[in-house]
């Protein structure tokens, strides 16, 4: 069910800045840990927040 989801462009280029394969490998990586990624702020932890609720 989670390969139908699209990701908004914001978010594909933060993981493939991170060179994050896929949004399962994404999914496990912690909020706290995001919010210190390079590229990645409140606007796509809302997305994040979004996608981990299906």
């Amino acid at each position: 069910m989670k390969d139908d989801i699209k990701l908004s462009l914001e978010l594909q280029r933060f993981m493939d800045y991170h060179s994050i394969p896929n949004l399962s490998e994404l999914l496990k990586i912690d909020d706290e840990k995001l919010l210190e990624m390079d590229l990645f702020g409140w606007r796509l932890m809302r997305e994040v927040l979004v996608l981990r609720e299906f």
